[in-house]
């Protein structure tokens, strides 16, 4: 027997998903079995080809909460904005395919948007990573800030976030529907989840961190190729426009922020040249050249300067441009990855440059 949804949810839970055969049930089954009703999942396919769009629609059938979209091949932000287009709900959740929500997380989200009146939610984040022992460690993100009410007490909080990295990717936020739709704003037209949070937060006042609604993410580890590294740099560049708009070129906490998390990119995306497949040692070398050498590479490395040293060793060999020492490092923390060592990194740097 079906379940019937309600005419006009809570939330709408945005799900774009490729290829998500493995893991796509226990995410919609984490929406759908909150102890709480009010909710709208909307699963928007870019052209899978396995059985994720036949499972997804198997539990459509049985529970009307669900809706699927078929979107063919599709780029990321073309299937954002085609869930946006078919959501009801007041207010917008972003997943990934392989994440899933703790129970309670959307009872916790009303509680708060409904005590605040929240224009974004920001949830707490868990990384559960595999360890060499076969189980996982979980490492988890929870922020102790108050609500903010005003566009200025928000912008003083930034930093704090930014030096996390959660605001360059849209899952484990709470939207409000009406402001998406008044600002006019689709990830299509903006180019990235960056971008779209930077147009989302520019003149937002009342956000809150939500620490008792918990977001399970997938740390993998993707491989890079040159349109991806372009990204970080249009990501890069979209945060220091965003500065100044709120005319804040000379806060130091916030450029500091925005440049670490910069560098932190920089760093996992040479990582990442390792971890593909496919190509010679002397095109790895290249790619890591191209990124080294960048130019926001070495603007960043000019504006952290010494500072910077607390990023990790692989900082000091950007700065000095060392080329063999950078693929040394990278090697090493592929192996280090592949034996499940320890190597003293935040798993969030890996979800904060997705």
């Amino acid at each position: 027997m079906a379940l019937h949804g309600v005419r006009k949810p809570f939330a709408t839970v945005v799900l774009v998903v490729r290829d998500a055969e493995r893991r796509i049930v226990r995410s919609l089954e984490s929406a759908l079995n909150q102890s709480f009703g009010s909710v709208q999942v909307v699963v928007s396919d870019c052209g899978s080809r396995d059985r994720t769009v036949a499972m997804c629609r198997s539990i459509a059938e049985r529970d009307i909460r669900v809706d699927v979209i078929e979107n063919g091949e599709v780029d990321y932000a073309q299937a954002f904005d085609a869930a946006l287009e078919q959501a009801r709900g007041d207010y917008i959740l972003a997943m990934a395919q392989d994440d899933w929500l703790a129970p309670g997380a959307l009872a916790a989200l009303e509680r708060a948007v409904k005590a605040h009146d929240l224009e974004l939610a920001i949830m707490a984040l868990s990384v559960d990573e595999p360890m060499g022992s076969g189980g996982h460690a979980s490492h988890v993100l929870r922020f102790s800030v108050e609500p903010t009410t005003d566009a200025e007490a928000f912008r003083d909080e930034v930093p704090l976030f930014m030096n996390e990295g959660i605001l360059g990717f849209v899952r484990g936020k709470l939207f409000e529907r009406a402001r998406i739709e008044g600002l006019g704003m689709r990830m299509g037209l903006l180019g990235s989840q960056t971008a779209f949070m930077a147009a989302y937060i520019e003149d937002v006042e009342r956000v809150g961190a939500v620490e008792s609604a918990l977001y399970h993410m997938d740390p993998r580890l993707a491989g890079i190729d040159a349109e991806t590294y372009r990204m970080h740099e249009r990501d890069h560049e979209c945060m220091l426009q965003l500065a100044a708009a709120w005319h804040r070129e000379h806060d130091e906490a916030l450029m500091r922020a925005i440049h670490q998390l910069h560098m932190r990119q920089i760093i996992v995306s040479i990582e990442r040249v390792y971890a593909q497949h496919g190509i010679s040692s002397i095109e790895r070398t290249e790619r890591v050249r191209d990124i080294v050498t960048a130019p926001s590479t070495r603007e960043t490395v000019a504006a952290l300067g010494r500072q910077g040293r607390a990023l990790g060793f692989m900082y000091a060999l950007i700065a000095r441009k060392n080329i063999l020492g950078c693929c040394l490092s990278a090697r090493f923390a592929q192996l280090a990855r592949i034996s499940r060592l320890p190597i003293g990194r935040s798993p969030f740097d890996l979800v904060a440059c997705v």
